[in-house]
């Protein structure tokens, strides 16, 4: 088996992924414009969709990067999944049809983040603080049961198993059609899946590329995708109908539409 790069997507993607970055900084941007200005954690569903959006900018940076260097190029298909559940918490908290209100269905989300969270981060090794840690997770705990209360709400908390119902509800309109595939191998690749991505095959030989260019356009797709969608939803919630939401779709569809990239995806720069 042969060592050698045939092909390095970080060269052809790399003025790409330089404007996607610019877009995950005007989407953290566009959330933070359509916030109130004295909106505290109990302003709901507002701090559930900033939260949220947090850990989506995270993780669309992350991407991001990784295909900046080609030997991390597989990790960004991964990180992918990550923006799949936290758009389908968005979807749901928009959702009216799941009843509640807005309101409602965020603390719906938050009570069940709560405890998969306590289950999971205390089971870590190495946590500096578990008793600090526990203290403010007992205290946010309080403060949306009491919000749950004063609301009179109703419903189970929403956890990870429902995201993938949420994924396949989405899927049915039109254009969606990709996401239960791409949720489903990105998840596969967050379990060490994907080593065919990392090889390709010319006859008798094979060659470690990590990933072609086209591949890596592909996972830069669908990442801007994720985002972008994401991001329009949750600043949706928050103020629907913005002429700033319009604004920053159509900065993401510009990148998604990009000759550049699509020559790229056609594995035109595959060696």
């Amino acid at each position: 088996m042969s060592t050698s790069l045939p092909g390095v997507p970080s060269d052809e993607l790399t003025p790409l992924i330089a404007r996607a970055v610019d877009l995950g900084h005007g989407g953290m941007a566009l959330i933070d414009e359509l916030r109130t200005e004295d909106g505290t954690g109990a302003t709901l569903p507002e701090s559930t969709v900033v939260r949220l959006h947090f850990v989506a900018a995270s993780t669309f940076q992350s991407g991001l990067l990784c295909l900046w260097m080609p030997e991390t190029s597989l990790a960004s298909y991964g990180l992918i999944r990550g923006l799949l559940e936290v758009w389908s918490h968005l979807v749901f908290i928009s959702d009216d049809t799941q009843g509640g209100g807005a309101r409602c269905r965020a603390l719906r989300y938050e009570r069940g983040a709560l405890r998969e969270w306590s289950d999971t981060v205390l089971k870590a090794p190495g946590y500096l603080d578990t008793a600090a840690w526990q203290v403010r997770h007992d205290e946010r705990t309080l403060d949306i049961d009491g919000l749950w209360k004063e609301c009179g709400c109703t419903g189970s908390p929403r956890t990870r198993r429902h995201v993938d119902g949420t994924l396949r509800t989405m899927a049915k309109v039109p254009t969606m059609e990709w996401i239960p595939g791409v949720w489903s191998a990105s998840s596969a690749s967050t379990h060490a899946y994907g080593v065919d991505f990392l090889l390709h095959s010319r006859g008798d030989t094979t060659d470690l590329v990590w990933a072609l260019s086209s591949q890596g356009a592909s996972w830069f797709a669908f990442l801007v995708a994720a985002y972008d969608y994401l991001t329009v939803t949750g600043a949706t919630i928050l103020a629907k109908g913005d002429q700033r939401i319009d604004t920053f779709q159509a900065t993401a569809a510009a990148l998604l539409e990009d000759d550049h990239l699509a020559r790229i995806a056609r594995g035109e720069f595959d060696a």
